[in-house]
C-alpha cells in the first residue's frame, strides 16, 4: 500500500496569499493603533495639565490668594520671570520656579504627544503656556478674587493651555496660518503645538480652567473675535482675555 507524502511547506501561491491577507491586516489595524496611541498621549497631556492646575492653585493659598506673576516691564516695581526666578529660562519660571515645588515632577511640563523642536527651549522646554492676563500682574487679573469676577465665570476662563511655544501666550498671536475666512484671530499660539510646520498635536488642545478642572477643545472650535473685530468683539473660546464671554 501507498502511503501517502505529507506537505512539507506552503506553495508559492500560498505563500502569497498569506503575505497578501497579512498586509491587508496590518493595513486596517495600523491607523487603529496608532489612533489608540495618540488618544492615549492626549489623556496623559490632560493630566498633566490637571495637576499643573492644581499647582498654580496650591501657590495662589500660600500666597493670599494670588496667581504667581510677574509685573512686566523694566521700570520700578517691574521685572521678568528670568530676573525674579534666578535661573529660569525665557518665560518658563513659573513652571520651573513657582509652582514646581507644590508638583515635584519636571516630567509633567512636556506632553508626550510634543516635539523637541518647536519648543523655545529645546529638551528642556515645556509643551504648556500661562496665561499672560494672569503671568503679568500689570493687566489685573492675577488674583483669584479678580478672575472670579469674570462675566463668563471663573470656570470658563483659561489659565494653562498647550502651545508651541514654551511658558507663555496670549490672544494676539500674529504668526501661523490664517482661517478660512482669510482672518488671523490671535490664538494660534493655542491652536497649534509645532510651528515648522504649523499643526496641532491630536488635532486640538488641553485647556486648564480658572476652577482648576481641564477639558480638551478641538482645534476647529478654538476661535476669538475679538482681534478681527478691533478690540470690540469679546467673544472667544477658549477665554483668554478674563473679560471676554464664549461665543
Amino acid at each position: 500500500m501507498q502511503v501517502p507524502r505529507r506537505r512539507s511547506a506552503f506553495t508559492l501561491i500560498e505563500l502569497l496569499v498569506v503575505i497578501a491577507i497579512i498586509a491587508i491586516l496590518a493595513a486596517i489595524l495600523f491607523p487603529v493603533f496608532a489612533k489608540a496611541r495618540d488618544q492615549a498621549r492626549k489623556t496623559s497631556c490632560l493630566s498633566n495639565m490637571k495637576q499643573l492646575g492644581l499647582g498654580f492653585l496650591m501657590y495662589a493659598q500660600d500666597y493670599d490668594e494670588r496667581l504667581p506673576g510677574v509685573n512686566f516691564g523694566n521700570g520700578v516695581g517691574q521685572g521678568w520671570p528670568w530676573t525674579v526666578w534666578a535661573g529660569s529660562v525665557d518665560w518658563t519660571g513659573v513652571f520651573t520656579h513657582a509652582v514646581m515645588p507644590y508638583l515635584k515632577n519636571r516630567q509633567i511640563l512636556q506632553c508626550p504627544s510634543g516635539t523637541e523642536v518647536d519648543r523655545w527651549s529645546g529638551t528642556n522646554g515645556l509643551s504648556y503656556c500661562y496665561n499672560e492676563y494672569m503671568y503679568n500682574t500689570g493687566q489685573g487679573w492675577s488674583s483669584l478674587a479678580r478672575i472670579s469676577s469674570a462675566p463668563a465665570g471663573v470656570a470658563s476662563v483659561s489659565m494653562l493651555s498647550e502651545c508651541f511655544s514654551s511658558g507663555i501666550y496670549m490672544d494676539w498671536e500674529g504668526g501661523g496660518p490664517t482661517l478660512p475666512d482669510g482672518t488671523m484671530d490671535g490664538l494660534n499660539r493655542i491652536r497649534y503645538h509645532t510651528w515648522n510646520p504649523w499643526q496641532p498635536n491630536h488635532e486640538g488642545t488641553n485647556i486648564t480652567y480658572g476652577d482648576g478642572h481641564s477639558k480638551f477643545i478641538a482645534k476647529d472650535a478654538i476661535r476669538s473675535y475679538r482681534m478681527p473685530s478691533g478690540w470690540s468683539d469679546n467673544r472667544q473660546r477658549p477665554i483668554v482675555y478674563p473679560g471676554a464671554v464664549e461665543p
